[in-house]
């Protein structure tokens, strides 16, 4: 396999040729929608509650198909995160991976985790909708390597938020997407996925072999 296209994918090079195990986040290993609870465990509940009142016309806007997720989460993070310190942020990631991440850890799905974290750390990796700053210190509380979690990253400059995705939402097609940019110009064979929403679809149908909801008792 050849060299992966930048350093943010460092650890593509790593990555067996006969292809690399994906999990989903949201839903698959976890018993809640993580991004949801971080903004209000970030703001607190008066100013969560200010800026989704002020979001409520984007989300009008997205019931009524004028826009579609995508948009609606790029205004999600302007509102919350712009201007916002990076070390703040991480700060605050960080505590939250270690105490309000591990209880909705489903048991099952840390297993298998854990288990392919083991047996084939190099071919592991998580592709999801969150944000980084927490995923990426869920997976440091793990010992996976940060360039291994395939999340959507928030733009900074001199040290602060500027509100803007860094590059695309990790939703739906855009997932096997990031999955084909971190190891391009080589190409990258999904042995297993494991997902449970329709965001996870193109890469179930993308893998060898898909799991379906697989955590689930």
């Amino acid at each position: 396999m050849g060299q992966p296209r930048d350093a943010e994918s460092a650890g593509a090079q790593d990555a067996d040729a006969d292809g690399i195990i994906v999990f989903d986040f949201d839903g698959t290993l976890t018993t809640a929608d993580t991004f949801a609870l971080f903004l209000r465990y970030y703001r607190g509940v008066a100013g969560w509650l200010w800026r989704i009142a002020a979001l409520l016309p984007t989300f009008a806007a997205y019931k009524l198909g004028l826009i579609d997720r995508h948009a609606v989460k790029a205004a999600v993070i302007r509102r919350f995160f712009a201007g916002e310190r990076v070390a703040d942020v991480d700060a605050r990631a960080d505590v939250f991976a270690n105490e309000v991440i591990p209880p909705l850890i489903r048991p099952k799905g840390l297993e298998t985790f854990k288990a392919f974290l083991t047996s084939d750390p190099d071919r592991l990796y998580i592709c999801s909708a969150s944000i980084a700053p927490y995923l990426k210190a869920w997976g440091r509380s793990l010992g996976m390597s940060p360039e291994k979690i395939l999340s959507v990253e928030l733009e900074s400059k001199a040290g602060r938020l500027t509100g803007a995705i860094e590059g695309y939402n990790v939703w739906g097609p855009n997932k096997v997407r990031r999955i084909h940019d971190t190891f391009a110009p080589a190409s990258v064979r999904i042995l297993e996925a494991f997902g449970d929403t329709r965001g996870d679809r193109e890469l179930l149908h993308a893998a060898d072999v898909s799991h379906w909801k697989p955590f689930r008792l």
